[in-house]
């Protein structure tokens, strides 16, 4: 065979391997880069470098450069999709109403910075699952006033937590059952009142209510949602007895009603449930109470709640 031949099935062999090192490689360097850039905080720049492509300015200004104007940018999106329409006008009707003020919000817009992306899922306290609003978090925001009713458009909503803002009142929203895959609420320390909607029932995805210290009233409604595992009403003005329904919730884990009004008795099947936390104290008019202290290990209550591992999976479609 002629070494032209055998030179060159070498170099041949040899750009094959090489191939086969460099390709994964770069591959893999581009996939991190792309997580890096989907992370990483961006900033836009503008101005900053002089213009010599106008011949009709004066000479001082072709030489001085432009203000130089720094406007950070969020993250973008994990799934890289912009935010829904009309999910963006719900949300900017809800920033507005828990705005309160003369202004009808417009400070608490500006203070939150909404607004100034048209994209709502880079707004603070917004996250967004396929364009969808999945979260809002607005925790000790100064939300104040009443919540609206424009939550319930929310239609991917599935974690809610409006804690320690103490200037937001009114009742729950019925119209909050309506959200199928809402499955985390939080209004702890705020001024909450009236009654738990009998409406509440229906929320087919609901596993976790921390409404403690706020200043709810009248009972416990008769249904409770199905999937309810940890109940936090602690520090309320609730009464009546306890209802059945909660010893036929399968899932629940954590029961906290203390410092409430509640009365009758506990139902036997609720103490034979071993609850991982139970504390039913300072309901004077309630007989049955355990006596020792609760469990030290409750996931909420007082200032605790859940996070992180309990939204790492997607809340399952209610059957």
């Amino acid at each position: 065979m002629p070494a032209a031949g055998v030179g060159s099935r070498r170099h041949q062999t040899r750009f094959a391997r090489v191939l086969v090192v460099v390709l994964p490689a770069s591959l893999l360097l581009t996939f991190v880069w792309k997580q890096v850039e989907l992370e990483a905080p961006r900033f836009e720049f503008t101005g900053g470098l002089p213009r010599f492509d106008d011949p009709s300015a004066p000479e001082a200004a072709l030489l001085a450069p432009a203000p130089t104007v720094v406007r950070y940018l969020p993250p973008a999106s994990a799934d890289g999709e912009a935010c829904d329409a009309a999910e963006r006008a719900a949300l900017l009707r809800v920033g507005c109403a828990v705005g309160g003020g003369a202004d009808g919000g417009a400070g608490w817009l500006r203070a939150q910075r909404w607004n100034e992306s048209a994209d709502c899922c880079q707004w603070s306290g917004v996250s967004c699952a396929r364009g969808r609003v999945s979260r809002l978090q607005l925790v000790s925001t100064g939300c104040r006033g009443t919540l609206p009713t424009e939550l319930a458009q929310l239609r991917s909503l599935r974690v809610l937590d409006l804690n320690d803002n103490p200037g937001l009142g009114g009742t729950l929203p019925t119209e909050l059952a309506a959200l199928p895959l809402l499955d985390h609420v939080y209004f702890f320390g705020d001024a909450l009142s009236g009654t738990l909607p009998p409406a509440l029932g229906s929320c087919g995805a609901l596993r976790e209510l921390e409404l403690s210290h706020c200043k709810l009233s009248g009972t416990l409604p008769a249904t409770l949602p199905p999937r309810l595992q940890y109940t936090f009403l602690e520090s309320n003005r609730v009464s009546g007895t306890l209802p059945a329904a909660l010893a036929e919730l399968r899932g629940l884990s954590e029961l906290e009603l203390s410092e409430n009004r509640l009365s009758g008795s506990v139902p036997r099947a609720l103490n034979a449930r071993h609850l991982k936390h139970l504390d039913l104290q300072h309901n004077d008019r309630l007989r049955g109470v355990a006596k020792e202290a609760a469990s030290s290990q409750c996931s909420g209550g007082g200032a605790k709640y859940l996070r992180g591992g309990a939204f790492a999976e997607p809340a399952a479609e209610p059957s």
